[in-house]
C-alpha cells in the first residue's frame, strides 16, 4: 500500500448505491442457475438407462472359504551373542569378597575392531558382520585354557581321592558286615557260657540235697551207736586192785578202757555225722545262694550280650546302607569336579567357534539389516543380541479370525492371498500358528490370532503391504463360473442374460453350485466361453453423459464398476423378486427380442 506524508491511505468505503447493485447481480445469478437445473438437469437426473457389461464363462477352479485382512510383516532374525566366559567359581567368589589373599581372576572379553555392516543395508549369507581384536582373542583364550588345565587337575585329584575313598568305605562295610555274621555265634556262646555255670551249681546243689538222707542216715546211726556205747560205758565199774587179784584187775582194766574207747569213738563219729550234715546244709545254702547271684548275673549279662547282638544286627544291616550313602556322596564330588571340567571345556569349544580361525563373525542368513547393536571399541560383556536383519524368505500375515470361523481351520492349511499392491498376482501361504488365547471377546465376538506364512517368491512384497488372506474350506476344479453379479432370482430359480449367436440378448434359466462371495459355479445352462451380461441401472449425471459419450450403450470399465447392479424391476442382482414379468426389464433397443416374455 502505498503511503502519503508518511500516513497510510485509507480504502473509501462503498457507496449504498453499489452495494444495492451487487446485491440483485447475486440474486440474479442464483435464480438463472436454479432455472437451469430446473429445466435442463433435473430431467436428465430422473432419466433411467440400464449399462451392460459382457463376461466370458470360464472353466477352472473355483474356491469357498473364509476372507481376512492384515498385514504383511518381516520375519526377524538375531544373531545372539551367547558366550559364558566366567570361569570363576563360588570359593573364588568367596575370596574376593574377603580380604583378598586369595588368586583373584580377572574376567576378560572380547572387543569389537570393527563394525561392518549398517542398518538397511542387505546382507547375504556369509558376510563380514564384525572384527574382534587380536589382543582380546588371546586374553579370553588364555582365561579359559588355563581354567580349563585348572579344571582337569582337580578333577584328576578328585579321581584319586574318589578311588581311595571306596576303597576306605569298601573295607569298613566288610568289617561290618563279618560283625554282623559274628554276633549270633557271640550271642550263643556267651549264652551258653552263662547256662552252663548255672547248671553246674544247680548240679550240685542236686547232689548235696540228695546227700543229706545219707548223712542223716549215718548221723542217726552213729548216735544209735553213741548212745548204745555210752550205756555201756556208764554202766561198766571202773576196777580196783583191791579186793581183786592181779589177773582179774588187768582183764577188768581192759574190757573197761576198750567200752571207754568205744564210747570215745561212738561220741567222735556222731559229732563228725552231726558236722558232715552241718556243713552239707551250709554249703548247700551258701550254693543256693550263689546259683540266685549266678541266675541274676546271667540275666543281665545275656540282656548285654542280647543288646550287643542287636547292635550288631543292626549295624549290619546299616552298612549296605552307609556304603551307598558314601559312594553316593564320592560320586557327586567327584561329578562336580567332573562338570566343571566339562563346563570350562564347553566354554572354550564355543569361544573357537564364535571367532573362529580369523576373528570375524559372518551372517548366517540373508536379509536387511534392522539393528546393529555394538559399536568399534565395544566389548562383549552381556548375552544378548549383537545384530538383527529381516529375512525375506520369511514373511508373514497376523490377522484375527472369529470362533465361528477358526474351528474349520488347523495349522499346516494352505491359503490364498493377494496384496492391494499386486491385486492381478495370487500367493499361497500356510498356517503357522494358530493362538488359542482370545485376542478380544467385546460385543459378544471372540476372535484368536492366526499366523500366515507367505510362501513361494516374494522378492515384489515389501513389510507392512495390505493382504486379503481367503482361508479355503471348500474348492472345486474343472468347473464352470462367472461373476455373482449375473445371477437373477425369479421365484426360486435363477437366471442370467445371455448374449446369442446373433449378438441379441436371452433370458437364460441356470443352475449354480458353490459361490465364494464373487464368483459362482454354473452346473448348468451354459457353456464354457458363453457370453453373459451384467447389468447396471444409473441415474446420475456422470452415468446419463457417460451414456451419451458412448451411444452403443457400453461403458467404460471404470464407471461400470462404480455403478450399482440393480435389476430391471427394482432390487440388486443375487436376490429375490428380481426381473417380474415384461414391464420391468430394460425397454429400447438394448432389450432383446422377446424380452417381455420367456
Amino acid at each position: 500500500m502505498k503511503k502519503r506524508n508518511g500516513k497510510k491511505q485509507k480504502l473509501k468505503p462503498l457507496s449504498k448505491k453499489k452495494k444495492r447493485l451487487i446485491l440483485i447481480i447475486a440474486a440474479g445469478s442464483l435464480l438463472v442457475t436454479a432455472a437451469c437445473y430446473t429445466v435442463f438437469l433435473a430431467p436428465l437426473l430422473d432419466r433411467e438407462q440400464w449399462i451392460y457389461k459382457e463376461e466370458i464363462v470360464e472353466r477352472g477352479t473355483l474356491k469357498v472359504g473364509v476372507s481376512e485382512s492384515g498385514s504383511l510383516e518381516y520375519g526377524i532374525t538375531s544373531i545372539l551373542y551367547e558366550l559364558n566366559l566366567d570361569v570363576s567359581g563360588e570359593e573364588d567368589e568367596e575370596e574376593e569378597d574377603g580380604d583378598g589373599d586369595g588368586d583373584e581372576v580377572v574376567q576378560k572379553y572380547l572387543r569389537i575392531e570393527e563394525v561392518c555392516v549398517r542398518p538397511g543395508e542387505r546382507i547375504s549369507e556369509g558376510d563380514l558382520l564384525y572384527r574382534f581384536t587380536e589382543d582380546s582373542i588371546s586374553d579370553v583364550r588364555t582365561l579359559l585354557e588355563s581354567a580349563a588345565a585348572e579344571a582337569q587337575a582337580e578333577y584328576a585329584q578328585a579321581q584319586t581321592e574318589y578311588q581311595l575313598s571306596v576303597l576306605e568305605a569298601g573295607t569298613d562295610y566288610e568289617i561290618r558286615k563279618l560283625e554282623e555274621q559274628y554276633a549270633s555265634s557271640i550271642y550263643q556262646k556267651s549264652s551258653q557260657a552263662i547256662g552252663n555255670e548255672i547248671a553246674m551249681l544247680q548240679t550240685e546243689i542236686n547232689r548235696r540235697t540228695a546227700n543229706v538222707d545219707s548223712l542223716q542216715e549215718k548221723a542217726e546211726e552213729a548216735a544209735e551207736e553213741y548212745e548204745e556205747a555210752l550205756r555201756k560205758f556208764s554202766a561198766a565199774v571202773k576196777p580196783s586192785v583191791e579186793g581183786n587179784s592181779a589177773v582179774n584187775f588187768m582183764t577188768m582194766q581192759k574190757d573197761y578202757l576198750n567200752l571207754q574207747t568205744q564210747y570215745e569213738n561212738a561220741k567222735s563219729a556222731l559229732n563228725r555225722a552231726q558236722q558232715e550234715l552241718e556243713d552239707n546244709a551250709r554249703e548247700t545254702e551258701a550254693l543256693r545262694k550263689e546259683l540266685s547271684a549266678a541266675s541274676a548275673k546271667g540275666a543281665l549279662s545275656k540282656l548285654d550280650a542280647e543288646e550287643v547282638y542287636q547292635e550288631d544286627i543292626i549295624q549290619g544291616e546299616n552298612a549296605g546302607i552307609q556304603y551307598d550313602a558314601q559312594l553316593e556322596s564320592l560320586k557327586e564330588t567327584l561329578g562336580e569336579a567332573e562338570e566343571e571340567m566339562d563346563k570350562i571345556q564347553e566354554q572354550l569349544s564355543a569361544f573357537e567357534a564364535f571367532v573362529g580361525e580369523d576373528g570375524c563373525l559372518y551372517a548366517d542368513g540373508a536379509g536387511i539389516v534392522t539393528e546393529v547393536v555394538y559399536q568399534a571399541g565395544d566389548r562383549l560383556r552381556d548375552a544378548g543380541i549383537m545384530l538383527s536383519y529381516a529375512a525375506p524368505d520369511d514373511m508373514t500375515i497376523s490377522l484375527d479370525v472369529t470362533q465361528e470361523d477358526i474351528v474349520d481351520l488347523k495349522v499346516g492349511d494352505k491359503v490364498d492371498i493377494t496384496f492391494t499392491a499386486y491385486e492381478d498376482v495370487s500367493y499361497e501361504g500356510r498356517i503357522r500358528s494358530i493362538n488359542t488365547t482370545a485376542t478380544s471377546s467385546e460385543s459378544n465376538t471372540v476372535s484368536y490370532t492366526v499366523v500366515i506364512v507367505v510362501e513361494g517368491d516374494t522378492s515384489l512384497l515389501y513389510g507392512g503391504m495390505t493382504a486379503d488372506v481367503v482361508f479355503v474350506t471348500e474348492q472345486k476344479d474343472n468347473v464352470l463360473y462367472i461373476s455373482k453379479k449375473a445371477i437373477m432370482d425369479e421365484n426360486g430359480r435363477t437366471y442370467v442374460y445371455r448374449k446369442t449367436s446373433t449378438g441379441e440378448m436371452e433370458w437364460k434359466e441356470v443352475e449354480v453350485g458353490i459361490d465364494n462371495g464373487v464368483n459362482i459355479e454354473i452346473l448348468s445352462g451354459l457353456e464354457e466361453g458363453d457370453t453373459i451380461y451384467l447389468a447396471s441401472r444409473v441415474s446420475s449425471e456422470h452415468a446419463v453423459m457417460s451414456d451419451e459419450r458412448d451411444t452403443d450403450g457400453n461403458v467404460s470399465e471404470e464407471d461400470f464398476e462404480n455403478m450399482e447392479f440393480t435389476m430391471p424391476g427394482g432390487g440388486t442382482q443375487g436376490e429375490e423378486g428380481k426381473p417380474g414379468g415384461g414391464e420391468g426389464r430394460p425397454g429400447g433397443g438394448r432389450m432383446p427380442p422377446g424380452a417381455g416374455g420367456r
